[in-house]
């Protein structure tokens, strides 16, 4: 009579769930962390170890955080957690960028007048915006996980983080660094500031091309001569105040069929040009090098009472355009630099927001918005014939990043810090003592810096650190050590607020008060800001620099790796970091870019609360963070199924291990295939930790998710099924099994401990028979060395190249109809002879998961490529009911080990 003998069966059962429930779960443990303070009790008990510091480069406050936030925050925390669990003590202390123009535009949009109401009144409503921004972004890093004390923070627009940058600036002005000067620079009409170049990104934009002859003068010669220019600017053609030649240059003067005017390019050029303009049957009348153009004089395009010069500049090329460069002072570096070499004054007609002022002395163009102005000077350059051939072109052209539009270079009067004076120490210091991820990242930073201009660091705002300057009464500069020193040691003791609120002898010594000087207006650029941070991490965290790590995107070359090296070398010939990490943008599934107006923006935080946090956490672990990556709904339901496979090993571990107590000892009496399953173990721990340790996360989980599938789920596990269900609760074999997949749950919760940290932290809560922590992140990673010899090891392979062997004939006997299941199976095996070993290996028929194993001598050998040549038939005999081995013959309905169990 059968029986029903599924309660005899020990399936175990885990309050760990199958259904994960993410978006329930997080939020709950993470008030639950806080509450305990974990992050600062795993700071504590780290206490005396050596320290690791990853510097947070800090986010702008403004707004939600999006998807590129989320990469950057969680990357890091892998970083930081990683090494307060392996033997270190890693503080992180998050930071926010609060100062500049976006932070101006957002008061201003609620109806504040940055030019009608009181400076001080102005900041006061910036750092109140700036601050709820802070408040808003901290919240949304907390439901990441970010390990963090959420309580300490840096923030720029803090008393002592401004009073830090002061000095740094203060200690730039005594090493001779900052000066004032007129030059071209970058500028923004949209914002009506000078910007850095870290404030520009790259558009391709329409822009009118136009070449136009300059009619040459008083010179026999050239007489009826015009020089042919190209530029893609025609609103500076009236700011034109020479135009240049290459000396060594070959040139020709031409004829052209139809026109009474000869023309003068470089004659390289000339087919490419006369092909653009129309120009048919050109004929070459004289050839000559550029330098026999020099000091000629043509009539200006625009003006028609003024003449001006050709001169030769070393920055002349005839591989584009004319070979002949119309040069306006005002408008470029090459213009300016040869405008003035040759003793002119830069004209600069253009206001701050862009418009022709009364300097161009023209009415047809005061008040014109520079691009309005090329289709004026584009009609009028043709009624004078001076216009040649006007064409549109789509290049390559800078934006304000804020605003997004077009800037132009605009000569002003700035404040700058001389780069060319430190650029040698800065690189030495680069070469000798910082390494990066990816290599080739160290020469990207050491040529930004190399090829950079001088850092214009004035603003023309307001919300920011001011400028420390003084202007006499004829309004020339003042600006010496000790002078802007005393300024600092007042603002380090007032703030920074004061600036704006108190007269200049405020912050005078007593000699130079009283004398009608006033205070520069401008501030500090916000890159100088944030690339201070590492000076005021130290100064007010007593972290010392410089610190191990930066982990930044790769727009950051520009920006803050390239501003914080600066400023540090600068400081005290320090490097402010000792590796620098980059990763690349956030793109759709498609690989374009994330564009709210395009409607492929990601919320990271609907994410958290639809999936959970755990689930975007992995898609960090799982890129290639070194490249742009790709996130979307099919990636994310991929990263889901991984996260199932994984949660679903945590919770077959943690069902199996319900009865077992961890602190019995079963290791003394291991089979070799567990012995073999632990030293598996240690092998893809160690790769693991190697991998991580170097940052290569992606590698990390690919080591981690081939253990589970192919040495976990597809082997060890699988097999032992019959052991942990079928046999006697304390037998011995069982007991062994469950230390395995104890020591197999600790690998995977320590490995998965940076990545999932939620989903490890419910594990955890959920072992059996252990006194448990507050936390596992209190932990350091576990000790497991199980490593087998290499003989040891080859020989387990060689079962597992069998147990496929067998799987590949098994699966060809169901195909045929000759079983159902594995366990219905008995295979008679012909194992080659250098493999004898493997009938001696206990419970071959549970490992291969067959009913019964024969070997026949006589059989015929193996292929090459097997171990064994493989018979299946059906192995005739009785059903056990309970574990459903067939067997020759039975008690009752049960096998002889079943009846023993139940029957103990």
């Amino acid at each position: 009579m059968n029986k029903n003998y599924k309660d005899t069966l020990l399936i175990s059962n885990t309050d760990f769930d199958m259904k994960a429930d993410l978006k329930t779960k997080e939020p709950i443990m993470q008030r639950e962390w806080e509450k305990l303070n974990i992050y600062n009790k795993k700071i504590e008990a780290n206490k005396n170890k050596p320290q690791f510091v990853l510097h947070d480069g800090p986010p702008y406050a403004n707004g939600n955080i999006h998807v590129g936030h989320a990469l950057n925050k969680i990357l890091k925390d892998f970083i930081v957690r990683w090494k307060n669990y392996t033997g270190f003590k890693s503080p992180y202390i998050m930071g926010w960028d609060t100062h500049g123009l976006p932070i101006e535009t957002a008061v201003t949009k609620s109806g504040v007048d940055r030019k009608s109401v009181p400076p001080a009144r102005f900041r006061k409503l910036c750092e109140e915006y700036a601050l709820g921004q802070v408040e808003i972004q901290t919240e949304q890093f907390k439901r990441l996980g970010i390990f963090s004390d959420y309580d300490v923070k840096y923030i720029t627009l803090t008393k002592g983080y401004e009073s830090s940058q002061l000095r740094l600036f203060a200690k730039m002005v005594e090493k001779g660094l900052i000066y004032r000067g007129l030059k071209p620079i970058y500028w923004s009409p949209s914002s009506e500031s000078a910007l850095a170049e870290a404030e520009i990104e790259y558009k391709d934009v329409r822009s009118p091309s136009i070449y136009v002859g300059f009619p040459i003068v008083n010179n026999d010669e050239f007489k009826d001569t015009h020089i042919v220019i190209w530029t893609t600017t025609p609103w500076t053609l009236p700011s034109n105040q020479l135009t240049c030649v290459g000396k060594d240059i070959d040139y020709v003067q031409v004829a052209v069929e139809g026109k009474n005017t000869k023309y003068i390019l470089a004659k390289k050029l000339l087919e490419e040009v006369s092909e653009t303009i129309g120009w048919e049957n050109v004929k070459v009348l004289k050839e000559f090098k550029g330098e026999k153009l020099n000091n000629i004089y043509y009539q200006h395009p625009w003006f028609d009472d003024k003449t001006a010069p050709i001169f030769l500049g070393d920055h002349v090329s005839d591989e584009a355009g004319t070979g002949l460069v119309h040069s306006a002072g005002g408008f470029g570096e090459d213009d300016f630099n040869i405008v003035t070499a040759n003793g002119m004054e830069a004209f600069v007609p253009i206001d701050d927001q862009g418009k022709f002022n009364s300097k161009i002395n023209d009415k047809r163009l005061e008040g014109v918005f520079y691009e309005d102005a090329n289709k004026i000077i584009g009609v009028e350059l043709e009624n004078k014939g001076l216009a040649l051939k006007l064409k549109f072109v789509k290049h390559s052209y800078p934006h304000d990043w804020r605003t997004k539009l077009p800037i132009i270079y605009r000569a002003t009067s700035q404040w700058f810090v001389s780069l060319d004076k430190v650029k040698k120490e800065i690189d030495d210091v680069i070469v000798k003592n910082v390494k990066t991820q990816p290599e080739w990242a160290k020469e990207r930073l050491r040529n930004i810096i190399g090829d950079r201009n001088d850092w214009t660091i004035s603003r023309q705002r307001l919300w920011g650190v001011p400028i420390i300057a003084f202007y006499d009464k004829n309004l020339e500069p003042v600006f010496d050590y000790k002078v802007v020193n005393y300024a600092v040691k007042v603002l380090e003791e007032k703030g920074t607020n004061a600036w704006f609120e108190l007269d200049a002898d405020e912050f005078l010594e007593p000699e130079n008060r009283n004398k009608g000087w006033t205070k520069e207006k401008d501030i500090l650029d916000v890159w100088f800001d944030s690339g201070s941070s590492n000076i005021a991490l130290e100064d007010n965290f007593k972290l010392a620099r410089p610190y191990d790590v930066y982990l930044e995107g790769t727009d950051q070359y520009r920006g803050w790796f390239n501003s914080s090296m600066i400023n540090s070398v600068v400081y005290d010939g320090k490097p402010a970091y000792k590796e620098l990490i980059s990763h690349g943008m956030t793109n759709d599934e498609q690989g374009k870019k994330m564009s709210k107006s395009i409607g492929n923006t990601i919320d990271p935080l609907e994410i958290a609360n639809d999936l959970g946090v755990d689930i975007l956490r992995l898609w960090v672990a799982s890129a290639d963070y070194t490249d742009d990556q790709k996130l979307g709904k099919e990636i994310l339901k991929q990263v889901s199924e991984n996260y199932r496979k994984l949660r679903n090993t945590l919770r077959f571990l943690l069902s199996n291990l319900s009865d077992f107590d961890s602190q019995k000892n079963y290791q003394n009496e291991f089979k070799d295939v567990d012995l073999f399953a632990l030293h598996n173990l240690t092998t893809v721990k160690n790769k693991f930790i190697a991998s991580f340790n170097d940052y290569n996360f992606n590698i990390a989980l690919k080591h981690l998710n081939n253990y589970v599938v192919n040495d976990l789920s597809a082997f060890y596990l699988d097999f032992i099924k019959d052991i942990v269900y079928v046999e006697g609760q304390d037998s011995v074999r069982r007991r062994q099994v469950q230390t395995v997949m104890y020591e197999q749950l600790w690998a995977l919760l320590d490995m998965l401990k940076p990545i999932l940290i939620h989903t490890v932290e419910e594990a955890y809560k959920n072992i059996k028979n252990l006194q448990l922590e507050e936390s596992i992140h209190l932990l350091d990673l576990r000790e497991q060395n199980f490593l087998k010899d290499n003989e040891f090891v080859d020989k387990w392979k060689t079962v597992l190249k069998l147990r496929d062997d067998v799987n590949e004939a098994l699966e060809k006997a169901r195909n045929e109809k000759i079983i159902k299941k594995g366990f219905e199976a008995k295979i008679t095996l012909s194992l080659k002879s250098e493999y004898d070993y493997i009938k001696q290996i206990d419970d071959l028929s549970q490992i291969l998961i067959v009913n019964s194993i024969d070997f026949d001598e006589n059989a015929k050998d193996a292929n090459n490529n097997n171990v064994a040549a493989v018979k299946v038939e059906l192995k005739q005999g009785l059903k056990c009911e309970r574990c459903w081995a067939i067997f020759d013959q039975l008690v009752e309905d049960i096998c002889q080990r079943c009846y023993d169990v139940i029957n103990t």
